[in-house]
This record gives structure tokens, C-alpha cells and sequence, in this order.
């Protein structure tokens, strides 16, 4: 004759009959109400309603209910695709500095960039960068930027004397389909000097 033995029954105070955890959080107790199942499909509307209406295309219905993703501006959800389409930027731009140093010799500083796959981001970061510093709003920043360039160029002695930071642009005519993609070359502006105080 053999003997089967029997697990032990546990007897667990915050079980429920039925076997449901009688307290599994608030959010096992807001999921298993009815109001609360309302209340989360709610929030996930309202959300959803936030991201996808101010995208919605310009019209005079449109500037009439404005006010109803304001909430959402405050809090970062609202993201605007308009600048992807239909009306895609028409200029290439860029940053760069010309150095000069004490010896008479000029070098370039370029916007730096990466790897295609993890230094992607950090591309990314750079070009965002100088998008900004390029802009006119942003001039108390320019001192900043050129003694820093400066800085990544002093080695061995060898000093800048003067960073002038530069705006580059590239205006692209509209693609027409089977043309080739016309370049009309860099234009550029000089928008700031730094000079090294002696």
C-alpha cells in the first residue's frame, strides 16, 4: 500500500472567496470596479484625444476648440507633425567656426558626428543644438559657444586667437519627380566674433 502525500492547505487571510486577492493595491482595486475600469478607459481617451486632435488640420472649427488640448501643452503631450507634412523644410543648415590661431594658421570646427547606430543620438543632440545657436534670440549664448570651440583647440601651446561662428545654409527647390535633386551650394553669414582677451 503506498502512501500519497497531501500538499498542505494555506490559509491566506487576503484571499477572497473565489480566490481573488481581497488587496492586491490600489490599482488591482481600481481595475476590478466597475467605476474604476470607467475611470482608467477615461484618462486613456481623454489621452489619446490630447496626442492625435492638435493635428488635426487648420480650420475655423479648429481655432474655436483650441482651449481643449491646452492641458496638454502644459504637459508636454502635444506633438506637432506639421513639419514633416505636407510642407517639408526647404533649407539644409549648419553651424561651423572658423579658428584662427596665433601663427597665422585658420582650422574649421564641424558640428561633430557619429557612429550611425548608437552615435545617432548624440548626432541628434547636435543637430538640435545648432538649429538654436544659429538663431538670433539666442545670441547671449554665442560667447559661450565660441570661447568653448576655442577651448577644444588649444593644445601644445597653440592658442585661437579669434572664433568666428558662422551660418550656412542651403535653400532647395521643390523635387520634381526623375530630376535630379538641385543643390544651389552654401550660402554663408557670419553672425559672431569671439577674440581671445591679451
Amino acid at each position: 500500500m503506498s502512501l500519497q502525500r497531501r500538499s498542505p492547505v494555506c490559509h491566506d487571510d487576503r484571499m477572497e472567496q473565489g480566490g481573488r486577492p481581497s488587496d492586491g493595491g490600489w490599482q488591482s482595486r481600481v481595475l476590478t470596479e466597475r467605476f474604476g475600469r470607467l475611470r482608467v478607459g477615461l484618462l486613456i481617451a481623454i489621452a489619446s484625444f490630447w496626442i492625435v486632435a492638435p493635428n488635426i488640420p487648420s480650420s475655423a472649427i479648429r481655432d474655436e476648440v483650441d482651449w481643449l488640448w491646452e492641458p496638454a501643452e502644459e504637459m508636454g503631450l502635444v506633438q506637432d507633425w506639421a513639419v514633416f507634412s505636407p510642407n517639408p523644410r526647404s533649407q539644409s543648415i549648419d553651424v561651423r567656426a572658423r579658428i584662427e590661431f596665433d601663427d597665422g594658421s585658420i582650422d574649421f570646427w564641424d558640428v561633430p558626428e557619429f557612429d550611425p547606430t548608437i552615435g545617432a543620438l548624440r548626432s541628434y543632440r547636435w543637430h538640435k543644438w545648432q538649429e538654436r545657436i544659429r538663431l538670433n534670440n539666442r545670441e547671449f549664448r554665442w560667447p559661450a559657444a565660441a570661447e568653448w570651440i576655442a577651448h577644444q583647440y588649444e593644445r601644445d601651446g597653440r592658442l585661437p586667437r579669434r572664433v568666428t561662428m558662422i551660418r550656412r545654409w542651403i535653400d532647395h527647390d521643390p523635387l520634381i519627380a526623375g530630376a535630379p535633386a538641385p543643390d544651389s551650394g552654401w550660402n554663408e553669414f557670419e553672425f559672431f566674433v569671439w577674440e581671445r582677451e591679451l
